[in-house]
């Protein structure tokens, strides 16, 4: 089985209040238990809670944790300083992610904590702190972790993980190549298509995945205004994961302007969109709290 808990699951910034208590005002932070290991995907303000929770479980205990950095944008990294399992000396955290355009992901973890902006450096954090740079699939205690390249204005990558029986996938902060409702789903594609072309691969990374937790920022209306801003609307994410015979789709990042209402209206959209589309593919909206439980019968919570 894989565990999954979602910690954060806001989009751009923190959006805490009444009118987003449902879904959430933290941003971005998911956690995966498999094989006896954490898994930890994006440190938005989410990760502060995990923190917590993290320290009453284990306790005295040492933590060995793997922390996956989609990308270096605020919104995905700002939590760190503030995630305590990271000032114990008896704990190991293993930070994985792609470099930046001109700086190392170790160069910019560090700038985020320079003195400048924060009281404490990286460097005097007490845990056991390795950070990697990523390209390729690798194991960790024959978890199998893939990443694939995102279209956002950062590197950005989306990360594949297995059990061997199970897998999800964690792709947020993506914008399709060329939107297009009508793509037909086993079409033939060459480079010479190329926008198209890089979708598709994007379609194949996503095959058959148990649980695709995906960015669905914006309704299409929204996304008119917003082209190259790095992220998807709600019909592309659908279509996307319909085309990949993903089995269950967990809407995410949503945007710090939509309130739990707002979210409410774009997941009936999904849930419409993927009912017209046919198949057995699920849809619902990610909130903080929320537990999935994949390899049984799915359940979900709020904690």
């Amino acid at each position: 089985m894989i565990k999954v808990t979602f910690w954060g699951t806001r989009g751009s910034i923190a959006t805490p209040g009444r009118k987003t208590a449902r879904y959430g005002g933290n941003t971005s932070c998911v956690e995966l238990r498999a094989a006896g290991q954490v898994f930890v995907f994006d440190a938005g303000t989410g990760i502060r809670e995990l923190g917590l929770r993290l320290e009453q479980e284990f306790k005295s205990k040492p933590l060995t944790l793997h922390l996956f950095v989609s990308h270096t944008h605020w919104d995905h990294i700002q939590g760190f300083p503030f995630f305590l399992p990271a000032y114990h000396e008896k704990n190991q955290i293993f930070v994985y992610g792609p470099a930046g355009r001109d700086k190392s992901l170790d160069e910019i973890l560090r700038i985020q904590m320079d003195s400048d902006y924060f009281p404490v450096e990286l460097g005097d954090m007490k845990a056991k702190i390795s950070v990697n740079e990523i390209r390729d699939r690798f194991s960790i205690e024959g978890v199998t972790v893939e990443p694939f390249y995102l279209n956002h204005p950062a590197m950005t990558f989306a990360y594949r993980l297995s059990d061997r029986k199970q897998t999800v996938i964690y792709a947020t902060d993506n914008e399709p190549y060329r939107y297009s409702l009508h793509q037909r789903p086993n079409a033939s594609l060459d480079k010479s298509d190329f926008p198209d072309y890089l979708d598709q691969k994007f379609v194949e990374f996503l095959a058959n995945a148990d649980l695709l937790i995906g960015e669905a920022q914006y309704t299409i209306k929204e996304y008119q205004t917003k082209k190259g801003w790095g992220h998807s609307p709600i019909e592309s994410l659908v279509e996307f994961a319909w085309r990949a015979r993903v089995k269950k789709l967990a809407l995410f990042h949503h945007d710090p302007l939509h309130d739990d209402k707002a979210v409410d209206k774009m997941v009936k959209h999904a849930q419409r969109l993927a009912r017209v589309r046919g198949g057995n593919m699920k849809c619902v909206g990610a909130f903080e709290g929320m537990k999935i439980v994949v390899g049984k019968a799915d359940r979900k919570r709020k904690s």
